[in-house]
């Protein structure tokens, strides 16, 4: 799984700088030595949080959007990195969560250049930090477990109570209903779609290419749905529940697992129970999210039963399921 990350010089010296600092500006970006002199003035002192900054040729080729960010997250002792690839800023904190991606990307909009940018996301972030870890003290807006059509969802609802925290203190950044973690992973299987559909003469890569596509538009359909019909108690549930889930499925999709032992089966040992459990992963994530769907349209609780537990059985798999639970603070 890390044979793109082995392979780019810049994310190999990026890990070691912010291993060893906070701050890593490549030589290769324009004005380094002045935007590392800006930056250093601007990051705090406390460990919290890092810096990278890297050319835009350092995106070139990776699986996805935010591949960068997840694998300086993973390596990054630093409880929130913030990352500039040529004139695009993001960020994941373990701390705030979908709040620093927001942060980063507002500036990246209202900002005059990227110096400006990163120095206003490294200042809001640090003011929006909790400065002791048990985060700030307040009324106590605790959510007890939540039980559902009688499932305990005891799993998810630290993740949930978080979230629902978060929404409660933020603006709406934007009119999409479908929270930035899910929308992520949504458009990443819209990426994968393309590359099954081109397989020759394989069915069984015609129909993940098919399932494929059905279930980024469930997923959007029930977060639509969950918007207009139901409760924000709701909305963030599915979040909770979904977001490590569709995470799994898209380790096991990515060109360099299903799609690989789809098209050179002969380089893996036990190809077709491999290939079986993520169509099933896939089969029954899809069912339960349009079962979900139905229960937004008649008013009930959400319901959720599906387990994805066999592909982090393998090992292939695991590493990568790691480091989204590192860069999700989970």
């Amino acid at each position: 799984m890390n044979v793109i990350a082995a392979s780019n010089p810049w994310l190999e010296d990026a890990v070691t700088g912010i291993q060893g600092g906070d701050l890593y500006v490549s030589p290769d970006v324009p004005d380094s030595a002045g935007l590392s002199d800006v930056l250093a003035e601007a990051i705090p002192d406390d460990g919290s949080l890092a810096v990278v900054v890297l050319p835009t040729e350092a995106a070139l080729n990776m699986p996805y959007d935010t591949y960068l960010l997840e694998q300086l997250t993973a390596a990054a002792d630093q409880q929130t990195v913030i990352l500039a690839i040529g004139d695009d800023l993001m960020a994941d904190s373990v701390v705030l969560g979908d709040d620093a991606l927001r942060i980063a990307n507002e500036n990246e909009s209202s900002a005059g250049d990227l110096q400006q940018a990163l120095v206003e996301t490294v200042r809001e972030i640090e003011a929006a930090t909790p400065s002791s870890p048990g985060g700030p003290a307040g009324g106590g807006d605790l959510l007890m477990p939540v039980i559902i059509g009688g499932v305990v969802l005891v799993a998810a609802a630290g993740t949930a109570i978080g979230l629902l925290a978060r929404r409660r203190r933020k603006p709406a950044a934007s009119a999409d209903p479908v929270p930035a973690g899910i929308r992520l992973r949504v458009n990443r299987l819209r990426e994968l779609v393309p590359f099954y559909a081109a397989v020759p003469g394989n069915p069984v890569a015609a129909e993940t290419a098919a399932g494929i596509d059905a279930l980024a538009s469930h997923v959007e359909q029930l977060f639509v749905r969950l918007d207009a019909k139901a409760g924000e108690d709701q909305s963030v549930l599915a979040e909770a529940e979904y977001s490590d889930k569709l995470a799994r499925l898209v380790a096991a999709l990515d060109r360099d697992y299903l799609l690989d032992l789809l098209t050179r089966p002969d380089l893996w040992d036990d190809p077709d129970d491999r290939i079986g459990e993520v169509r099933e992963a896939l089969a029954g994530l899809t069912t339960q999210i349009v079962d979900n769907i139905k229960q937004v349209n008649a008013r009930k609780g959400l319901l959720f039963q599906v387990s994805l537990d066999s592909l982090i059985g393998r090992s292939e798999l695991r590493d990568w399921e790691r480091q989204f639970r590192q860069s999700s603070g989970e």
